[in-house]
């Protein structure tokens, strides 16, 4: 009974909203209101990868990828407790967007960078590497090519969203990620 309770609340709180979609594809709007939002930036990431120096002494030890953004906060942000809802406009809406949205959380690194670790490769371990959906989010379609995406009890930190295509590789904006803030 609980559950369809929740899915209930969760359904008319999407249902409500009226505001319009973003301009363009791959654009993605933070609701403040159900008809008002603001357009998230979208900033470029570059990956970095590292060796422990253990691995440069002895030649045991790990190497670590991560994909970076410069800056230690994101120029939009959210209350925490709070459910942030975004649009996000596609080519269309006819693609699970559970197969090409990823949204994850990244790591503040000496309050200059935010970084995300895609993987890890150790000289005795198994190779690992991240998915980068660590966000659950629900999601239905939105006017004419979009996705209203709720996201329920996220953290304070710093997020991203990386909006593949499903169609095919889009290499320009391999590293652009969108960008927000939870406070």
């Amino acid at each position: 009974m609980a559950l369809v309770l929740s899915l209930c609340a969760t359904m008319s709180a999407m249902a409500q909203v009226t505001a319009p979609e973003p301009e363009f594809s791959e654009e993605t709007m933070l609701l403040t209101s159900d008809s008002e939002g603001v357009i998230l930036k979208r900033e470029n990431g570059y990956v970095k990868t590292k060796a422990g120096a253990s691995l440069y002494l002895t030649g045991i030890g790990k190497v670590k990828s991560r994909l970076t953004i410069d800056g230690n906060k994101s120029l939009s942000s959210i209350k925490a407790g709070r459910t942030a809802r975004l649009i996000l406009r596609a080519k269309d809406n006819t693609t699970d967007p559970n197969s090409f949205i990823n949204i994850f959380k990244f790591d503040i690194y000496k309050n200059k960078e935010r970084r995300y670790q895609l993987a890890e490769v150790g000289t005795l371990s198994a190779s690992k590497t991240s998915n980068l959906a660590s966000v659950d989010f629900k999601a239905k379609k939105y006017g004419e090519s979009s996705y209203l995406i709720q996201l329920e009890d996220l953290e304070p930190g710093e997020y991203g969203i990386i909006i593949g295509d499903p169609d095919n590789a889009n290499t320009k904006n391999g590293m652009k990620v969108t960008t927000f803030t939870v406070e």
